[in-house]
């Protein structure tokens, strides 16, 4: 057995590609209200959501707030007539639709579940992220889901870990690793949870700022390195 009993692993960049699934789910909820997808709604809608990710993350607004306001902002922006509210259920069902695995999460997920135990831990919205694991075959692989709308509070807060220890019971946290993209929740919040943190970043982005994950990967396969 490897040194890690229990991996939380980030939904979202990690195991999904959620940019393609989010271009997707876009471009089909601009088509049922026959508005015209282009690359320049596609970078709009994103820098929005982004900054909005960013101040519910920092608690300042609520999910609720975040989803009323991302369209509002959008439709302004653009500039087209449509009911933000509307808009977003829309754009939500389309996005529970796509799944895109990232190369290897299958293999990796079901070779890691053998010697370990595998945790979703995840920023969104529970219909989204539990339909998206169910089409993707890697339920099965899961002891259980972390989701913040369920909990209550996002990731990196503390109250978001708080609720996972709560039902992880007696593990030692020297024996529990976080694997995510994001260094501001996965990494940052490992880290004030007192948790080693693998951050995957196929990117290479080299601005790590102040954190300083306890690995990074370029690929999910070297997961198998780290923990087998």
């Amino acid at each position: 057995m490897g040194q890690y009993s229990v991996l939380l692993l980030d939904a979202d960049g990690t195991l999904f590609d959620y940019d393609k699934a989010e271009r997707n789910a876009l471009r089909d909820t601009l088509s049922l209200y026959g508005f015209e997808f282009s690359e320049k709604a596609l970078r709009q809608f994103r820098q929005i959501n982004g900054e909005l990710e960013k101040q519910l993350e920092r608690g300042e607004i609520s999910v609720n707030a975040m989803q009323s306001r991302r369209f509002a902002r959008f439709f302004e922006a653009m500039p087209l007539q449509c009911d933000p509210g509307e808009f977003n259920s829309l754009y939500i069902k389309q996005l529970e639709q796509y799944v895109f695995l990232l190369d290897d999460a299958d293999l990796v997920c079901g070779e890691l579940y053998q010697t370990s135990a595998l945790y979703v831990v995840t920023n969104g919205i529970s219909s989204v992220q539990r339909g998206r694991l169910t089409r993707s075959g890697l339920l099965p692989y899961m002891s259980g889901l972390f989701i913040s709308e369920e909990i209550g509070f996002q990731k990196p807060h503390r109250y978001f870990f708080d609720a996972v220890f709560t039902q992880l019971g007696d593990v030692s946290r020297d024996r529990i690793l976080i694997v995510g993209d994001s260094l501001s929740t996965d990494v940052a919040g490992g880290h004030t949870a007192g948790l080693d943190t693998c951050w995957y970043n196929p990117k290479h982005n080299s601005d790590k700022g102040a954190l300083l994950p306890t690995y990074e990967i370029g690929a999910l396969i070297e997961l198998l390195d780290i923990c087998g």
